[in-house]
């Protein structure tokens, strides 16, 4: 029997979602988590969530900053007003500033968006998303990686969902613990879990979990791993902890060293090959700000459309160009636009390096392959063998982070 919405009644056919949308909006209760994969419509689900339970209070949706920028939320209930006739009072905040802007929207409904952003109970950020889902009428999270790095990730959705008063009771009640040796210090780091079965219960009593697989027709997702030698200077790097005179005396700056002079040369002529006489839309992944540099210097010699979303600029094709849309690059960096943005117009995605971070790297897969997108991905991942851009890829294959401090001590011997 179809549902009527109290206050948005002409919105009770639901006509513009797919059967999927519609059965994990009847299985949602007020407050909600919708673990929906990437592509899959979580915006237009959440905002129909908000319809269903809201009594007309104003919407505010928590936003990483280049959604914010790109108006994605504003277009999106543009056209469910248009849909149904209905009118809805909308604003969207970045993420970053919800620490000192929260008490303002005491009494809205909230949408957090990317909502593993606020997963530690004990950052700032995780504690005003706390306090804001106290002073909303109801809230609803949104992410497709909801615990990209296992149950730790889910502590603060417990405590929203109050279902433990803080960290330490779920540390208490589950966590299996063991002492790790770290260089010099003895580190306690969470090995296991008691009675899993009770937190997976627990889970699931908010969340609905909804892979791309299942709710979507979409074409074929190929994976192609491109491999390079080590270059000279990450050789001498690697043996001296120096280079160009300059010392990578501490663990992190040695690390980070070491991922950039894995093979820059290489990788930079692979991508002009590749490029060279392509007119599809390619999407690069990268690290770096010299990266970025370079490789926009050798798309703008091939004269090619350049697109970025970085920590200084988010500049993105408008969605009524995509269908004509040709010929681009569009370099990502991972922190700033592995979440949050649609890519669709590519089909030809690099990770020019990869990343440390499983939930990053899941994200970034689901830019351009997600709902709308009518053809072929594919995906190739740069490698260069035998150095530390190994190791991070098969963290990434075992669907984990990578450990840089353990690569370091038993790889490097570095304390």
């Amino acid at each position: 029997m179809r549902e009527v919405y109290r206050k948005y009644k002409n919105a009770s056919n639901e006509k513009i979602l797919y059967e999927f949308q519609k059965q994990s909006l009847k299985q949602a209760k007020p407050n909600y988590l919708y673990a929906l994969d990437t592509g899959t419509g979580k915006t237009i689900t959440a905002i129909h969530h908000y319809m269903k339970y809201s009594n007309g209070e104003p919407l505010l949706v928590v936003a990483p900053p280049s959604k914010v920028k790109t108006g994605d939320w504003e277009e999106e209930v543009k056209f469910i007003e248009k849909t149904y006739d209905v009118s809805i009072r909308i604003k969207t905040i970045s993420s970053g500033v919800l620490a000192k802007r929260w008490e303002e929207f005491k009494g809205w409904f909230v949408v957090f968006d990317e909502a593993h952003q606020f997963k530690n109970p004990t950052s700032q950020r995780g504690k005003a998303a706390l306090k804001l889902s106290k002073a909303a009428t109801q809230f609803v999270l949104l992410t497709a990686t909801p615990m990209a790095n296992g149950w730790e990730d889910s502590y603060n959705y417990f405590i929203m969902f109050n279902h433990f008063k803080n960290k330490t009771q779920i540390n208490r009640e589950f966590a299996v613990f063991q002492n790790i040796q770290m260089g010099p210090r003895i580190v306690p780091k969470i090995v296991g879990w008691r009675n899993e079965h009770v937190l997976e219960q627990t889970y699931q009593g908010f969340t609905v979990s909804i892979s791309k697989d299942e709710a979507l027709d979409l074409p074929p997702l190929v994976f192609k791993r491109t491999t390079f030698k080590k270059s000279k200077d990450y050789t001498v790097l690697e043996k001296d902890r120096v280079l160009n005179e300059e010392a990578y005396d501490t663990m992190p700056k040695l690390l980070h060293g070491l991922r950039y002079y894995a093979n820059q040369k290489d990788k930079q002529e692979y991508v002009k090959t590749f490029l060279e006489g392509k007119t599809t839309n390619v999407i690069i992944f990268y690290n770096y700000k010299q990266e970025f540099e370079d490789l926009k210097e050798i798309v703008q010699k091939m004269n090619k459309h350049v697109y970025a979303v970085n920590g200084q600029m988010n500049s993105l094709p408008k969605k009524k160009d995509w269908n004509d849309l040709k010929n681009s690059v569009t370099l990502i960096q991972y922190q700033a636009g592995s979440s949050g943005i649609e890519l669709q117009y590519g089909n030809e995605v690099i990770f020019y390096t990869p990343t440390y971070s499983y939930q990053d790297y899941t994200q970034a897969l689901g830019r351009a392959y997600r709902n709308g997108q009518t053809k072929k991905v594919t995906v190739y991942q740069f490698e260069t063998k035998g150095t530390i851009e190994t190791a991070v890829w098969t963290a990434l294959k075992n669907k984990k982070d990578f450990d840089g401090k353990l690569y370091g001590l038993t790889k490097l011997g570095v304390e």
